[in-house]
């Protein structure tokens, strides 16, 4: 969820994406578990004799696990409504078709300049670390060679989760509709909660973007060993759900702030190097970037506002509601069901 807020907020390609910080090196490498698992159990939201049955979702489950639903799919059939969390969209005010026309500053800014490649502007040690990374999840890949360092890291990020499994497995929210088609329960999706940032010249940002030299070399530098630790925390995660090991995922689980989550990300640097340029598009930078953090923010706040009312009412209106909330809504000390307990509910974790 993190790395797609990150993504809105980059008007102008300069974001693409948050990393999480692994917490350790773990000593021996996780496995992923595969075959029929039971995932999580749900979560009991009560008021007299009325009650929602909360499931908590997780993006990157292992590819081979077969998900086993048979209490998902009693607790659907048994409600008379199936309530989803509303999504989050930041967008841009520069149109469809102005940004059409914007690609081929955007590719020219996501590359190193000068013509120059990853070999040619980071330290040996650190590149033939990243040639070894590069190999064994990327393979050949020249193209991956010439983005910037943030970029790439990026890019072997997202390749080496799927080398581990980590995509292509069920999906909670498409197996959820199923099942609550094939029992005809009602399905309510709160409207998306819609931020725009308005972006002066972004042309000539990006522009600026493209003579940027390489402020993320060093960031790279310091993250590349994290990559590989940070996919076991992922697999630790993806496992404790397959399992429905609910303590796990908490233990794991952090409070990450989106604000301090794009601080320590290498693709920070880009936009902090390009906002503190001292010319008129790096102003515009500074104030697209402090717009879209606003929004991202506020957004959140506007999104669980959005989706306890509606919790609410469907508690009041129904005997049995079935939900879906994102993992990190379920275990943030003020996330959607902390919120829920305070306002009087009974919250029941799954035993």
């Amino acid at each position: 969820m993190l790395r797609q807020l990150a993504a809105g907020i980059a008007a102008c390609g300069l974001l693409t994406g948050i990393a999480s910080a692994a917490e350790s090196t773990p000593e021996l490498e996780t496995f992923v578990v595969s075959g029929e698992q039971p995932g999580p159990g749900l979560w009991k939201v009560s008021k007299g004799d009325h009650v929602m049955w909360v499931l908590a979702s997780y993006g990157a489950l292992p590819k081979d696990m077969t998900w086993r639903t048979r209490e998902i799919e009693a607790r659907i059939a048994e409600s008379q409504e199936v309530l989803y969390a509303p999504s989050i969209n930041i967008g841009a005010d520069i149109g469809i078709l102005r940004g059409l026309t914007l690609i081929p500053a955007a590719l020219k800014a996501s590359k190193i300049p000068d013509g120059r490649t990853l070999k040619d502007v980071l330290p040996a040690d650190t590149y033939n670390k990243w040639l070894a990374l590069r190999l064994k999840y990327i393979g050949k890949d020249d193209d991956i060679e010439k983005m910037r360092p943030a970029l790439a890291l990026e890019g072997l990020r997202a390749k080496a989760a799927a080398k581990n499994g980590l995509t292509g497995g069920p999906n909670v929210l498409a197996v959820v509709g199923d099942l609550r088609k094939k029992h005809k329960v009602t399905g309510t999706r709160l409207p998306a909660v819609v931020r725009t940032i308005r972006v002066e010249n972004p042309r000539g940002i990006l522009k600026s973007a493209q003579k940027l030299q390489l402020p993320d070399a060093q960031c790279f530098t310091e993250h590349l060993d994290k990559v590989e630790p940070e996919v076991e925390r992922t697999k630790q995660l993806a496992n404790a759900w397959a399992r429905g090991d609910v303590q796990t995922l908490r233990s794991i689980h952090r409070d990450v702030k989106i604000r301090d989550a794009v601080r320590e990300s290498c693709t920070y640097a880009l936009s902090a190097a390009l906002n503190e340029a001292g010319s008129v598009d790096a102003d515009h930078a500074r104030k697209m970037f402090d717009d879209a953090m606003w929004h991202i923010e506020q957004a959140s706040v506007q999104a669980q506002i959005n989706w306890i009312a509606a919790a609410r009412a469907s508690i009041e209106k129904n005997p049995s509601t079935f939900a879906v909330l994102p993992v990190m809504d379920v275990f943030r000390p003020d996330g959607h069901l902390e919120k829920l307990r305070a306002l009087g509910y009974t919250v029941e974790e799954p035993k």
